[in-house]
């Protein structure tokens, strides 16, 4: 993911906009505006991004945020899953964008700024696991979550395509055009920065 542009779009709006410049958002358990922060998530942002290039770390930090996620699903009404991807990958990666511009900021801090920014791409039903492949690469979406987005190329006048959840040639060519008019990696797959630029991004 390339950082400044897709903190732009994670962020577009004044009032986000200070997660990408070292403050987050407090959201306070008690009555002195505090909580306790257990186990990876207490650790800095600096050693999250340390960790990023270590396999095995990565995977403890993955781990940790894999189950970060899984709460929020719980807890939050009208959600299924707040991730409309693949998690082990695209969650990550988010939290890996607001961390490297916030070495400081504890891991909880930026993940808890990560379930902000893509919220609105949450999944509020269960709904089918769909196959997207696309140039030798595979991935695996929710397909209620893969109808939202190619409504929004529709939207887009991108996809000249129906909204039904299905992966289609034509799909994934309207996803490769979208990707280059955004300037954002071309895949041709449904990925957290292709959903954050074409539903959240205003």
């Amino acid at each position: 993911m390339r950082l400044n542009s897709l903190c732009r779009a994670l962020f577009p709006i004044a009032a986000s906009a200070s997660i990408c410049l070292g403050t987050a958002p407090v959201h306070a358990a008690d009555a002195g505006n505090g909580f306790a922060v257990r186990g990876l998530g207490s650790q800095a942002c600096s050693a999250y991004v340390s960790a990023l290039s270590k396999p095995d770390e990565f995977a403890r930090y993955g781990n940790w945020l894999m189950g970060y996620a899984t709460a929020h699903n719980r807890l939050l009404p009208d959600t299924y899953d707040i991730i409309p991807t693949e998690p082990g990958v695209d969650f990550p990666n988010v939290v890996a964008v607001i961390c490297r511009t916030n070495s400081q900021m504890l891991l909880e801090t930026a993940a808890s700024s990560a379930v902000t920014a893509i919220k609105p791409l949450r999944q509020a039903a269960s709904s089918p696991l769909v196959v997207v492949s696309a140039d030798g690469k595979s991935v695996s979406i929710h397909q209620e979550s893969l109808k939202r987005l190619q409504a929004a190329l529709i939207a887009k006048q991108v996809f000249k395509g129906a909204a039904t959840g299905t992966p289609s040639p034509q799909f994934t060519d309207a996803l490769k055009v979208f990707q280059r008019r955004e300037a954002i990696p071309v895949t041709g797959l449904p990925d957290i920065d292709t959903f954050i630029r074409a539903i959240v991004k205003h």
